[in-house]
Formats: C-alpha cells, sequence, structure tokens
C-alpha cells in the first residue's frame, strides 16, 4: 500500500492546493505548498533548525545577499503546474515579499538577458546553463518563472483578466482543510506514458495527493479516478497486496512506526473512486527522515 501511495505521489512529483492560484486553462497537472503553514506545524521547527545547518545555511545566506529574499520570513507560496510532462510549458508561480531592484539587478547579470515587454510590466528572458529561463515580476507579492516569455504572458493575463478561463483541478469536496503539500494530476495516463509507473497507473485518469496536519500525526491522502470499476478494484487488490508482502516479507526490516502505519492505513473503493489514507506521529516522522539523511 505505501508503495502505491508512493507512486501516485511521485507521479504529480516528478511530471514537475487545490490551486489556490488561478493557472492557465491547458495545465493539466498542479503542486502546490503552503510555506508558511509548513513552517507553522510541528515540523516547522525541525525545519527551521535544518536551515541553520551547513551548508544549507551558507547557500541560503548567498541567496538572501544576491536576492533580497529572506526564506523562511518572505516566502507564503509556492505553485507549479504544466500542460504535460514537457517542462517548456511549466510555470513557477511564487507568493512572497520581494525585493524588485535586487531580482531585477541579479537577473540582468545572466546570461544573453533580454527585456520583454508585456503592458506595463518587464518580462526578463535569460539562459541558465544554456537553457531559456524568463520571469517577471507580475505583482508587488508574485514572481513568475517559466521557460519563455509567451509562457509568462498566459501567466499574466491571468492576474489581470479575472473572467479569463483558468485550469479547473478537481479536489475531492471533503478536503476542506487546508494542505501543507498539495498534488494533482489530469489524464494520467498521457502524463506518465513510457515511464516506469505507467503499468500500474495507465488506467488512473485523475489523481490528487495531499499532506495534512492532523493533531500529533502528518496524514497522506490519495484520491485516484480510474478508467473503470474494474481497473479502481485492480489498484485496491495491488495496493492490499504490495502491503501484505512487506509486512510478512520483511518484518525486521520495516520500522515499527510504518508498520503501524501500514496496518492502520485504508484503501477504499467507490465505483471507479479510489482513497486512501496514511498516517504517521509527526515525530516518528522527523526521526525517519533523520535517519535516512544519514543526521
Amino acid at each position: 500500500m505505501h508503495r502505491l501511495l508512493a507512486s501516485l505521489a511521485l507521479t504529480c512529483l516528478a511530471i514537475a492546493a487545490a490551486a489556490a492560484e488561478r493557472i492557465p486553462a491547458d495545465c493539466r497537472w498542479v503542486l502546490q505548498m503552503d510555506v508558511k503553514a509548513a513552517l507553522a506545524s510541528q515540523a516547522g521547527e525541525w525545519i527551521a533548525r535544518q536551515a541553520v545547518r551547513q551548508p544549507l545555511a551558507a547557500r541560503l545566506k548567498v541567496l538572501e545577499a544576491i536576492s533580497g529574499l529572506d526564506v523562511r520570513r518572505d516566502l507564503r507560496l509556492v505553485t507549479i503546474c504544466g500542460a504535460d510532462s514537457d517542462d517548456s510549458t511549466g510555470l513557477i508561480l511564487v507568493r512572497g515579499t520581494f525585493d524588485a531592484a535586487k531580482l531585477e539587478l541579479l537577473v540582468s547579470a545572466a546570461e544573453g538577458h533580454e527585456e520583454v515587454k508585456a503592458g506595463h510590466r518587464t518580462i526578463h528572458v535569460w539562459q541558465d546553463k544554456g537553457k531559456p529561463a524568463a520571469g517577471c515580476l507580475a505583482a508587488p507579492d508574485l514572481l513568475i518563472l517559466g521557460k519563455s516569455a509567451a509562457r509568462i504572458r498566459d501567466a499574466i493575463a491571468l492576474v489581470d483578466d479575472p473572467s479569463r478561463p483558468a485550469a479547473r483541478i478537481a479536489v475531492p469536496e471533503k478536503w476542506e482543510q487546508s494542505a501543507l503539500l498539495f498534488g494533482a494530476a489530469d489524464r494520467i495516463d498521457a502524463l506518465i506514458k513510457d515511464k516506469p509507473a505507467s503499468a500500474m497507473l495507465g488506467n488512473v485518469r485523475s489523481c490528487a495527493a495531499r499532506i495534512v496536519e492532523q493533531g500529533a500525526d502528518m496524514v497522506l491522502e490519495a484520491h485516484a479516478v480510474a478508467a473503470s470499476e474494474a481497473a479502481a478494484q485492480q489498484l485496491v487488490d495491488a495496493g492490499r497486496g504490495l502491503a501484505a508482502i512487506v509486512q510478512l516479507q520483511k518484518p525486521a526490516e520495516l520500522d515499527p512506526a510504518l508498520a503501524e502505519s501500514l496496518r492502520n492505513g485504508r484503501l477504499d473503493r467507490a465505483g471507479t473512486a479510489v482513497d486512501l489514507r496514511l498516517s504517521l506521529p509527526v515525530a516518528d516522522l522527523l526521526r525517519l527522515v533523520e535517519k535516512r539523511a544519514g543526521l
């Protein structure tokens, strides 16, 4: 079951919320992180401690000195979206407090820098390690990054015209609580074509996943819609089978907290919809992260 969840979540992550940002209508996947909520969560203190460890602390100081951006203080929300698995359609929308003068000075020194006018705004384009890049401070609190000026214009149009059609990312109605991390994707079969996960997820039409904090636990939830009831049942059977195999064949290698999470996890089907829920105490989650990272 945990492998199924990982596959669902990584599908959204690797090919790059009810989306608080309005994103271009052609977008079929979105990933959003509520930075403020994450730092205010029970894991926030741990995140802050990692930010002062070397070499991360030195890198953050360089970033802050160059851009004037204090990541822990100034960032609020980061949204990544795209129309397909081709990163040329990808956009990054960052909400925060920015030093416009420092950002402009930084980008003007980049290789191949050019300015493209977009109404009263300026879109900056440059080369990042030989690849095209573009960015624009679309509003005092909104920085938009992409691969081309044309793609940046698509995002700016949504800022200027509230009536302009935007992508409609389906979110389960029961997901009323705001998420620390949210991801969703539509037409999964096309997005993951020829990728390792395609055999298992080829019949998944759409999926959404989120991480929320509930009491002392960090909860992972996923909601998928399959092409048919038979395909949905195959996902359930595969997930339950994997969970059973892991618990029976590798008990000595499985951390007790993860074993308990698997035992208490839920994987249910209603028609073509499949819902998964796993929870893990925040303390155990951080312990496992530190163990994996060798901290």
